[in-house]
């Protein structure tokens, strides 16, 4: 009979447990941002870089905090609690930009479901982009302009993908992809072509897609830096 009854009241006692952990509330909204350079968004590899979501009244430790991740278009996302205050922190070594310091921990201060630009400065930007398709012969040039001095730039490429989502390790695979590593530098206009001639058209991840369109953007890496700052990606038609 007691064994019965301690087994009984174990039983109770998760029950309630349980019910008291169910009672928390789940986030309500979403923390929305960009990364930004004077309004201009950032494109990186998608969720590649994070940075680092604390509520305020915690200890900041490894343990307390949210991972943000960045999408390739600069934006991002977090499941919060409305009302509340955070801290967003960029990590440093983290993003093809220059590293934060400690002022530049974003307070959000009761989070009502605004936008949150998250300014950065970069070492390099890729602008004037333009890619296109002749058959299947795909080309793209950008400039490269040096923001901040002091890095060497490790490569820049041009990277054809099946879809939206694509960079440097998400492409067609070996002939989906072309790499320039020497002679690179601020203010210097970069060409590569990438030739589709070799792919097959059917629905494997290394191949054409029977829509007969494919995307592309190039990209830039620092030597030293994992992160890579990219163009915005460009629908292109290829012959089928």
């Amino acid at each position: 009979m007691k064994k019965l009854f301690y087994f009984l009241s174990l039983i109770l006692a998760v029950s309630f447990t349980s019910c008291e952990l169910d009672n928390y509330d789940e986030p309500n909204i979403n923390l929305t941002g960009t990364v930004n350079y004077n309004g201009r968004p950032i494109y990186v590899r998608n969720n590649q870089v994070i940075m680092h979501l604390y509520e305020e009244g915690w200890e900041l430790s490894s343990s307390t905090y949210m991972n943000v991740q960045v999408a390739q278009d600069g934006t991002f996302s977090a499941g919060v609690y409305g009302g509340k205050t955070y801290r967003l922190v960029r990590v440093a070594n983290m993003g093809p930009w220059v590293n934060p310091t400690e002022d530049d921990a974003i307070i959000i201060d009761n989070y009502d479901g605004r936008e949150i630009n998250v300014e950065v400065t970069p070492y390099y930007l890729l602008d004037n982009a333009t890619i296109t398709c002749s058959g299947r012969q795909v080309t793209g040039t950008c400039t490269i302009t040096e923001v901040t001095p002091g890095q060497t730039i490790e490569k820049v490429g041009l990277y054809v993908g099946r879809n939206i989502i694509v960079d440097d390790t998400r492409n067609l695979g070996q002939g989906g992809y072309t790499e320039q590593s020497a002679d690179l530098a601020g203010g210097q206009t970069v060409t590569l072509n990438v030739d589709l001639s070799g792919f097959s058209i059917n629905s494997t991840n290394n191949s054409l897609p029977q829509t007969g369109f494919v995307y592309a953007r190039m990209g830039l890496k620092i030597s030293g830096i994992d992160a890579m700052i990219f163009t915005e990606p460009i629908q292109i038609q290829f012959d089928k």
